[in-house]
C-alpha cells in the first residue's frame, strides 16, 4: 500500500537527571496543550502531540531512567529526534555519556539543548566544546548538530527550540511515510500496557506507518502466539476519544485481552485470516534479523574493563558440517585487543537453554538455518539477549567479523584540563612561534592537544611541543601563570584568541 501523506516527527527527550528535562517538557505542554482533567489511567509513559507553525510534533515524556530503554526499544527507531539536554551549570555527567552513546548508535537525528542559560556565570561554549569531543558534532565546533539555547524555568528559547525541530524534521526527510505491505494498514509500536480497573489492558503506543481507528482489527505477537485483536477505542492521555491515530502521533488502545510488551509491533491489518497472521510474523521475522549494532556492543560490555574484550557466541546450526564451517571461520577472526570465544555449540534450533546461558555469559546467540523457540524470544527480549539468525554463512561470519571490529577499535576521547587567554605572539630565529598566554582556568601541559578557538570559530589544534615560564622550561603552567607555548604544528593563532588544553582518553 503506498502513502505519500505526511508523518509527524516523534522527538524523544534524554539527559542526566536534574538537568530539565521535565520542566523544559511541562513548559511545552502548558504553552501548546489545553489543560484538561486527567483521565484516571496511571501511566510512566506520556504522550502528546502540539502543533507549531501549523505542523504536528509529537512528544514522548518518560519519567527517569526509563527514557533510556525507551530509546534502545527496536534500536531507537522509535525516535525521528532526540532532544539531548544538558544543564548550562551542571555541564556533562554520567547519564549525559550515556545518552550520547545510545544517541550515536541509532538511527535518530539529535538536537543538543543546553538548558538553564537564565543562570548567571555559565560557559556555554565549554558545553559545546565537550559535545564535541564526545562525538556529539555540534554547530560552531566544526559540525552539523543543531544547539538550542533555552531556559525551561523562564521559557525563553523554547519557542525556537520548536522550530528547530520543525525544520530538522523537514531537512532530515521525516514528513514521509514509508510503503505498508499488502494486508497491512498500519504499524505501531508499544511503549508500554497497563491493566486498569475500569477500562481493562491499556496499550500506548506511537504510530509509525499508515493509520489507526476504533473498529480496526490488529495482531501482534504475545510469546509463541499471534494475537488478532479489534480495537474497541483510542483515548489521548486526558481520556479524551480519539477518532483517528496517523503516522507519528501517539495514543492509548482499549479492549486488548493481552499484555503487548514494551517494543513489540503492532499491525493495523486488513481482515481477520490465517493471510494477514502469515504476514504479521514474516515481518517480525525481518526485525528479528536486524545485524549486530555498535549499540548492542555497548550494550554488551558496559561493565567491562579488560584490555582485551572477548565477543561471546553460542551457535546453534542446522548440520554437523555447517557447524563445524561455521566454528572455523570464527575462529579465524582477530583483533588485537578483542577475541571470539564459542562459549557453546550444537545442532537443532535455539531454545530458552541457549537464551538463559547467553544471559549468564554476556553471549550473542547465532542460529544458522535454524527457527527461534517462540517462548525463548520472548525470554531474549525479557532478559535483552542478542539472537541473531542467518541463511548464508559468510554473511553470518562477516557480521560477526565487523562486530569485532568495532569492539577492537579503541576510541579516543578528549578530556578538557585548562584554558588560556592570548596574549601577544613572538616568532623566534629558527622561525618559531610562540603564543605568549595567561592560564584562566585548570593547567596547559606539554603534550597535550590544544584548540586554538576565536569567538565560536576552531582555527586549528596542535600539540604543546615546548612551554616556559620566563626563561625556564616546564611540563606545565597553572591558573593566573603566564607562559609562552610552542605547538607542533601551525596554525593561525591571534592575540585575544583562546587556547584549550585536552588529554586524550583510550
Amino acid at each position: 500500500m503506498e502513502s505519500k501523506a505526511q508523518r509527524t516527527p516523534v522527538v524523544a527527550i534524554l539527559g542526566h537527571v536534574d538537568h530539565g528535562k521535565t520542566t523544559i517538557l511541562d513548559k511545552i505542554r502548558s504553552a501548546h496543550v489545553q489543560e484538561k482533567e486527567v483521565g484516571g489511567i496511571t501511566q510512566k509513559i506520556s504522550v502528546f502531540t502540539i502543533a507549531v507553525s501549523g505542523k504536528q510534533i509529537t512528544f514522548i515524556d518518560t519519567p527517569g531512567h526509563e527514557a533510556f530503554d525507551l530509546m534502545r526499544l527496536r534500536g531507537g527507531s522509535v525516535a525521528d529526534i532526540v532532544l539531548l539536554i544538558v544543564a548550562a551549570d551542571d555541564g556533562l555527567q554520567p547519564q549525559t555519556l550515556e545518552s550520547i552513546e545510545i544517541i550515536k548508535s541509532s538511527s535518530a537525528q539529535p538536537i543538543a539543548v543546553i538548558n538553564k542559560i537564565d543562570l548567571p556565570d555559565v560557559d556555554i561554549e565549554k558545553i559545546k566544546r565537550d559535545l564535541s569531543n564526545k562525538g556529539i558534532q555540534v554547530e560552531g565546533m566544526g559540525g552539523k548538530i543543531p544547539v538550542a539555547l533555552v531556559s525551561g524555568k523562564t521559557g525563553k528559547g523554547i519557542d525556537e527550540l520548536l522550530e528547530m525541530i520543525t525544520l530538522v524534521s523537514d531537512v532530515e526527510g521525516l514528513q514521509f511515510r514509508e510503503d505498508l505491505k499488502e494486508g497491512i494498514l498500519g504499524k505501531a509500536i508499544s511503549l508500554e500496557t497497563v491493566k486498569d480497573k475500569s477500562k481493562g489492558i491499556v496499550a500506548t503506543v506511537i504510530l509509525q506507518q499508515g493509520e489507526l481507528n476504533p473498529g480496526d482489527w490488529i495482531g501482534f505477537r504475545v510469546g509463541g502466539d499471534i494475537m488478532v485483536e479489534k480495537v474497541k477505542g483510542i483515548i489521548s492521555e486526558e481520556g479524551e476519544n480519539i477518532s483517528k491515530l496517523t503516522a507519528g502521533t501517539g495514543g492509548r488502545i482499549l479492549g486488548l485481552s493481552s499484555v503487548v510488551e514494551p517494543g513489540d509491533a503492532i499491525y493495523v491489518i486488513k481482515e481477520k485470516g490465517p493471510k494477514i497472521l502469515e504476514e504479521v510474523l514474516k515481518l517480525e521475522e525481518e526485525e528479528q534479523s536486524e545485524g549486530i549494532t555498535e549499540q548492542d556492543l555497548t550494550m554488551l560490555f558496559a561493565a567491562t574493563e579488560s584490555t582485551v574484550k572477548s565477543l561471546n557466541v553460542i551457535i546453534k546450526s542446522s548440520s554437523e558440517g555447517s557447524l563445524e564451517a561455521i566454528k572455523k571461520s570464527l575462529e579465524k577472526l582477530k583483533e588485537d585487543d578483542a577475541k571470539i570465544d564459542i562459549v557453546e555449540s550444537g545442532i537443532g534450533g535455539i531454545s530458552v537453554s541457549e537464551v538463559e546461558k547467553a544471559a549468564v555469559t554476556k553471549s550473542i546467540v547465532l542460529g544458522f538455518e535454524v527457527t527461534v523457540d517462540p517462548t525463548a524470544l520472548k525470554v531474549a527480549r525479557d532478559k535483552k539477549v542478542l539472537v541473531r539468525t542467518y541463511d548464508i554463512i559468510y554473511k553470518l561470519v562477516e557480521e560477526v567479523g565487523d562486530a569485532l571490529s568495532m569492539l577492537g577499535t579503541p576510541q579516543e576521547t578528549e578530556e578538557e584540563v585548562g584554558n588560556a587567554e592570548v596574549k601577544a605572539i613572538f616568532t623566534l630565529s629558527d622561525g618559531s612561534i610562540v603564543i605568549g598566554c595567561r592560564v584562566k582556568e585548570g593547567i596547559m601541559k606539554r603534550g597535550c592537544k590544544v584548540y586554538v578557538v576565536r569567538g565560536d570559530d576552531i582555527q586549528g589544534d596542535g600539540r604543546i611541543e615546548s612551554l616556559r615560564i620566563q626563561k625556564e622550561t616546564l611540563n606545565e603552567a597553572r591558573k593566573d601563570q603566564e607562559c609562552g607555548v610552542i605547538l607542533d604544528s601551525k596554525v593561525d593563532v591571534k592575540e585575544g584568541d583562546s587556547l584549550y588544553c585536552y588529554k586524550i582518553i583510550k
